[in-house]
């Protein structure tokens, strides 16, 4: 479908349609509440809140945009994603080791917690997925796909893991595809980040000419925040943006935001929004994994600026010059390059099918074979690429 939308982010609707759209629905999957919560911090970047109490996950959902629109819509969309997680996985068709199945990928490929014991030998329940590529379907692992903890008396090994990643909505299927192999792209970049190993292009805020992300720029900057942005090269060749933000008032902290889309202002601006909404969850916590110390008063000075010179948006933006004016387009694309580096074709499973299948919007699990996936929150800062 075509695009019609493209404040910060390409969508086929306005965020004001889609909300007329999903918010009659918003019971049914269990959400009491939408809420506004940009003003617990003085930053002026929206940040929304969905609270899903009987979650079998986090019942708390996180949403950001350029505008309380778009805002809402997210929060209330990744809430709607995560419950179909939990409860519109498709039942397992078949139980028998990954050996057995003559599968094109190896089950270790997939991502499964450190230490996993999992091995073509492990008897898994499998659910079928399609290529991303041409719609052949694919058994894969339901543990790669299924969210939440249920209380058993049965021993396990640990099994594939699923997160959130590759967990995606949107207002058609293929938008949906399309974002899910964007934050697949993204988390396999931010990975390789671990340690302090990973390489960046430093760029200068004061170059970018995008009216959206110069106007998000410039709220952090009119509350005194100290921002860094970065691009991060990567072997996908798509547009990878991360962004780093302090401020005095929680001065333990250094938060930071990542995004990836074809467009390079989209990456940017997902970077930039998702830098506030990590501030705004250190100030609800609304997360059970946030370290004690970021509550305690302390001293601290701002963060040494990267060493090395800096890039300017426009080199960045003219590497960055492939467009899709069709969502369609846009995940083919996404789905052509992860095979290309990967030599496995992203799979899909559709969450939205048969009982829960909706007129209103799609849901999706994208799973890459070999893409890698670090589940901690935190994006270290890159090492300064030497200039060429």
């Amino acid at each position: 479908m075509r695009k019609a939308y493209f404040d910060g982010t390409h969508r086929t609707r306005h965020p004001d349609q889609t909300w007329e759209a999903i918010r009659p629905l918003l019971m049914a999957y269990g959400i009491t509440r939408v809420a506004d919560v940009t003003g617990l911090d003085d930053i002026g970047i929206p940040v929304t809140m969905a609270v899903r109490p009987l979650a079998r996950t986090l019942s708390v959902a996180q949403g950001k945009g350029a505008t309380l629109a778009a805002a809402r819509v997210s929060g209330a969309m990744e809430a709607i994603e995560a419950w179909h997680g939990e409860r519109a996985v498709p039942t397992p068709e078949v139980r028998a080791p990954a050996n057995d199945l003559g599968l094109p990928y190896p089950v270790a490929a997939m991502e499964s917690h450190p230490g996993s014991l999992v091995t073509g030998r492990t008897v898994l329940d499998w659910i079928t997925a399609r290529s991303a590529l041409d719609g052949e379907p694919v058994l894969v692992p339901a543990a790669c796909v299924r969210l939440g903890r249920e209380v058993h008396g049965q021993w396990r090994l640990h099994l594939p893991s699923a997160s959130t990643n590759g967990l995606a909505s949107g207002n058609t299927r293929a938008e949906a595809v399309g974002h899910g192999l964007a934050e697949l792209i993204e988390r396999d970049t931010i990975s390789t980040l671990t340690g302090g190993r990973g390489h960046g292009q430093f760029v200068d805020p004061d170059s970018i000419a995008d009216e959206h992300c110069a106007a998000l720029i410039g709220r952090l900057r009119a509350a005194g925040a100290w921002l860094e942005l970065w691009h991060l090269p990567n072997r996908f060749e798509v547009p990878v943006m991360s962004c780093y933000l302090w401020r005095e008032d929680q001065p333990a902290l250094l938060v930071s935001g990542s995004g990836a889309h074809l467009d390079p202002q989209v990456a940017l601006s997902r970077a930039i929004t998702e830098a506030a909404q990590s501030r705004l969850t250190q100030i609800t916590g609304s997360r059970e994994d946030i370290h004690p110390a970021a509550y305690r008063p302390a001293v601290h000075r701002r963060p040494e600026p990267a060493a090395g010179p800096d890039v300017g948006w426009s080199e960045i933006a003219a590497r960055h010059a492939t467009g899709f004016a069709t969502d369609d387009g846009e995940a083919e694309h996404l789905a052509a390059r992860i095979t290309a580096v990967t030599g496995q074709p992203p799979l899909v499973v559709d969450l939205t099918h048969g009982l829960h299948q909706r007129r209103e919007f799609a849901v999706v699990k994208v799973l890459a074979p070999a893409l890698r996936y670090d589940a901690r929150h935190v994006i270290p800062r890159p090492i300064q690429e030497a200039a060429v």
